[in-house]
C-alpha cells in the first residue's frame, strides 16, 4: 500500500480503520461477447460472496470493476508483484527458492495450508501470488543471505516443500527455475528420468552445456547435478563486504538487478541509489 500503485485501485479495496491490512487478494475476471451473460455470470459470484462474505475468516468483501481501462489497473497493480515484494524493508529479502510450485487446482486450499504452516514453523515472513486456476504457487521467503545461519533455510524449507508437492501429487516447478533445483528432477521425472539422460547424451555426450542442470548424460559416468545449497550465492559475496560499507549503499546491495532502472522514459524514477550517485 506504500507504493504509487495503490492509487490507482485503492477504492476497489475499501477498508475500515478496525479492519486488519489486507493480506490476500483473489482476482477473478469473466470475458464474453454477451454482455448481459456475462452481467450474469458476474451477478451470480457477488451473490455467492455476499453469502460468505466474513463467514469463518473467509472474505472482508469485494469488489467490482468493469471496463478494460479499470480492469487494466488492477492487473498492472498484480504484475508489479514481484517488484513491490522487493522493496520490503530490513535485510531479509525475498528469496524465490521455492517458486513455482504446482498442484491440481482441487489441491491448492490445503496445499497453501500446509505451506503456509512450514514457513510459519520457522518463524518467517513471505509473499505469495499465483494462478488459482491454475494451482501454480509463487512463494518467496523472505531470507538474509548474508547470514550463514539463515542460508540453510533454503535446504530445510525446499526439503519440506519438496514433500507437500509429491503428497498433493504435484511439481516443485510449474513454470520456470528448474535448473538450479535439479537435484530433485530424478524423484519428480520418476522412470522418465533416464530417458532424459539418453536424449542428454545425443546432443551433449561431454555434459558442456549447462552442466549439473536438469539431467546427467548417461555418456558420463559420476557426473553430477547442481545442489541447491552448493550453488553460489550473492549473499556469499555480500557477506565480504564490510557491514558499514553494505549500510552506507543499502540501496545498491538491495537492488534485484533486473536493470528496470535504465530505460528511456523521463517519468519512470530510477532507483534511490542512482538518483544520488549520477
Amino acid at each position: 500500500m506504500g507504493d504509487i500503485v495503490w492509487d490507482s485501485v485503492r477504492a476497489y479495496f475499501p477498508q475500515r480503520d478496525d479492519e486488519p491490512a489486507i493480506r490476500g487478494i483473489n482476482l477473478i475476471e469473466y470475458t464474453g461477447d454477451d454482455e448481459a451473460e456475462l452481467k450474469q455470470k458476474v451477478d451470480a459470484l457477488c451473490q455467492h460472496l455476499a453469502s460468505v462474505s466474513g463467514a469463518a475468516g473467509k472474505s472482508f468483501g469485494y469488489s467490482v470493476v468493469y471496463g478494460a481501462a479499470e480492469i487494466n489497473k488492477v492487473w498492472a497493480m498484480r504484475k508489479k508483484a514481484v517488484g513491490l515484494l522487493g522493496n520490503a524493508e530490513g535485510s531479509k529479502r525475498p528469496v524465490p527458492f521455492v517458486e513455482d510450485t504446482a498442484v491440481p487446482p482441487e489441491n491448492l486450499a490445503d496445499f497453501i495450508m500446509d505451506f503456509r504452516r512450514v514457513l510459519d514453523e520457522h518463524e518467517l515472513e513471505y509473499g505469495m501470488f499465483g494462478h488459482v486456476d491454475a494451482g501454480v504457487l509463487h512463494v518467496r521467503p523472505a531470507l538474509d543471505m548474508k547470514d550463514p545461519e539463515q542460508e540453510v533455510m533454503i535446504r530445510r524449507i525446499t526439503d519440506e516443500v519438496v514433500r507437500l508437492t509429491q503428497q498433493y501429487k504435484g511439481l516443485l516447478w510449474g513454470e520456470h527455475g528448474k535448473g538450479v533445483r535439479s537435484e530433485y528432477a530424478p524423484e519428480f521425472f520418476g522412470a522418465l528420468y533416464p530417458e532424459l539422460q539418453r536424449i542428454k547424451a545425443l546432443f551433449d555426450p561431454r555434459n558442456q552445456m549447462n552442466p549439473g542442470k536438469i539431467a546427467t548424460p548417461v555418456t558420463q559416468q559420476g557426473a553430477e547435478l547442481l545442489k541447491i545449497d552448493a550453488v553460489p550465492t550473492r549473499g556469499q559475496q555480500d557477506r565480504q563486504i564490510p557491514a558499514e560499507v553494505r549500510d552506507t549503499y543499502a540501496s545498491a546491495i538491495n537492488c534485484n538487478g533486473n536493470g528496470a532502472c535504465y530505460n528511456y522514459d523521463p517519468n519512470d524514477a530510477m532507483c534511490s541509489f542512482l538518483e544520488g550517485n549520477p
